[in-house]
């Protein structure tokens, strides 16, 4: 039995919704026809140019020529001609380029670089062409699949949703990006930009995880289970409580987790390892390395679960080299070494899960559900099934499909909006102004200055909107009183506000900025958005007043800053007070 039994459409027209999965190693797709009176159907995308057998996930891989075209994408990069053009052309691979979206804050495992961006191109090109190969694969899968799929193509696209998928790190800054490139990649105008919405992979995969029936006998009203997706590039950790059933409702139990450790770094870890084995010899070619670590990717590394048994990469040829451990061009590498590249990737994983399971205060979930490429790792899967003995916690991996059901789960996300409350993982504020304290040493350090009012101020104080832990309903509004002084000559009423984050120690201080360091922002604080609005009614509400500095009119604007998180973006709008009426007005959100 599964739980999200949904109902038909209650919509009047037909729409299309697609959701796209781009992951560091691996992508997806899945759409859905809303079709009025019919209970939803989810499909996915089963054929990719050149595939040589069916399946739902390609390679994020890019292959381009030169000058910087896009000469192959996805499944057409591991054909072996395909390759071999690359070769002889010189083209530069792309791969593992969405981990240069990551966010700052997000410490990758140390001494693993990432491979370089393609000479000439950002972040955001390589995601613009790859997006509008998706966009055109989406397109041909439809066209092909009904019978009439021409004219539905031609009638749904102009307004169809679209989902992507990010990992629990990401934020506004890298939404808005990757929703930039949506547009240039043609996936929807640039009046369409609302059409795309963003979910975590982690919430996807435990929608999935649901739907699909695996996990039914952990569905218990009251329980708390953890997904923890093991991806290519990221690993997501995020707790959840099971408000109801029928249809299922769940709540985030504790702050998720996002770590840079995913399958990638193993593959990492045991190119450097070669690298310094075969320095000098025979085999030290870059084209030797490369299809060492793919053989090593492909074989050793899925079926390693032993650290006392060695494996063999295969190099080509059949040299033998007893010193560097070379019996017909295999390499043997120890058990104890290829353990060595998993662990800093198992470590991450089980900090991630201690984090969610016991954060909080007691055992928050006895639950564990593994998902993702590394999860499939039988070395992976034991180590944490052994830490969750420890810990009196159960550790599944679901079988099946569950290894990239992200793109299922983000149409899941989208139609049945199962998460109903979610937890702020960071303090959240903005800057303020401060009356002077004369007496305080913190406020000498700073210059005074004087408002309308004839008030002595310093500015960089911290005004707390949201704490972290902050447990958040969908919907749910957080206000922080703000007011400016205006005189009655100013005419541009557009006011702008950044939106601090704190990531540091508990609590955040009280001042913003560090005069010993030059009054630069301190050390656990950074803007994560600027919000923008227009308060000519507010001011023309407010009273007028008369300086006693500079005898001049103005009015203390008072309004309140209203930001909204408990979904996967942030929104915001400006309130205030009317003749005593509650008034809200549109906000902007900005990012860098």
């Amino acid at each position: 039995m599964t739980y999200n039994l949904r109902v038909p459409y209650t919509g009047s027209s037909l729409q299309l919704i697609v959701s796209i999965d781009i992951g560091t190693t691996f992508t997806a797709a899945s759409y859905c026809m809303l079709q009025p009176g019919v209970v939803p159907k989810f499909e996915e995308l089963q054929r990719w140019h050149m595939q040589a057998t069916s399946d739902a996930k390609v390679p994020s891989v890019i292959y381009y020529d030169r000058i910087g075209k896009p000469c192959a994408f996805a499944a057409e990069t591991q054909d072996d001609e395909m390759r071999h053009r690359a070769e002889i052309e010189d083209w530069c691979e792309a791969s593992w380029w969405k981990l240069h979206l990551r966010p700052d804050h997000l410490p990758m495992i140390s001494n693993l670089d990432l491979p370089p961006l393609p000479p000439r191109k950002t972040v955001e090109d390589v995601f613009v062409d790859y997006l509008g190969y998706v966009k055109q694969e989406i397109k041909k899968f439809i066209e092909d699949s009904y019978g009439d799929g021409h004219a539905i193509w031609k009638t749904l696209y102009p307004h169809m949703a679209v989902i992507l998928t990010t990992p629990n790190g990401w934020e506004g800054r890298q939404q808005t990006r990757m929703r930039e490139a949506a547009v240039r990649a043609e996936l929807v105008d640039a009046s369409g930009k609302q059409r795309i919405k963003f979910v975590t992979e982690a919430e996807a995969a435990v929608l999935y995880a649901a739907d699909s029936g695996s996990i039914n006998n952990w569905l218990v009203e009251g329980e708390r289970i953890i997904l923890c997706d093991c991806g290519g590039g990221t690993l997501d950790i995020t707790g959840y409580r099971i408000e109801g059933l029928n249809p299922l409702r769940l709540a985030e139990s504790a702050p998720s987790q996002c770590y840079l450790a995913g399958a990638v770094f193993v593959n990492r870890a045991a190119e450097v390892y070669m690298r310094d084995v075969l320095a000098g010899s025979h085999w030290d070619v870059p084209e030797i390395l490369t299809a060492a670590v793919r053989h090593f990717e492909a074989n050793a590394k899925k079926k390693f679960d032993d650290a006392s048994l060695s494996s063999l990469v295969f190099l080509g040829g059949y040299k033998n080299d007893e010193s560097l451990g070379i019996s017909r061009g295999r390499l043997r590498i120890p058990g104890a070494a290829i353990a060595s590249f998993f662990e800093p990737s198992i470590r991450s994983i089980k900090d991630g899960l201690e984090e969610v399971v016991f954060g909080n205060g007691g055992n928050q979930a006895k639950r564990v559900i593994l998902v993702g490429g590394l999860a499939s790792s039988p070395w992976v899967h034991s180590q944490l099934v052994l830490w969750g003995k420890q810990r009196g916690i159960a550790v599944s991996r679901p079988d099946g499909p569950t290894i990239k059901a992200v793109a299922n789960g983000a149409l899941a996300w989208y139609i049945d909006q199962t998460v109903s409350t979610r937890y702020s993982r960071w303090h959240y504020g903005i800057n303020i102004r401060t009356p002077y304290q004369p007496h305080s040493l913190a406020h000498r350090a700073y210059v005074p200055w004087y408002g309308l009012n004839g008030i002595k101020y310093i500015g960089d104080g911290w005004g707390s909107i949201v704490y972290k832990n902050n447990r958040i309903r969908a919907g749910r509004a957080f206000m922080q009183p703000f007011s400016v002084e205006m005189a009655e000559s100013r005419s541009n009423w557009t006011h702008s506000v950044d939106i601090y984050v704190y990531r540091g120690a508990p609590p955040p201080p009280d001042l913003l900025t560090d005069p010993s360091r030059g009054f630069d922002i301190r050390p656990g604080f950074d803007v994560i958005c600027t919000i923008s609005g227009n308060l000519k009614k507010c001011y023309l509400a407010s009273e007028v007043k008369v300086s006693p500095l500079t005898g001049e009119n103005y009015r203390n604007v008072a309004f309140d800053i209203c930001i909204l998180l408990g979904e996967p973006e942030i929104t915001a709008r400006l309130h205030w007070l009317e003749n005593g009426r509650d008034v809200y007005g549109p906000a902007i959100v900005t990012y860098d």
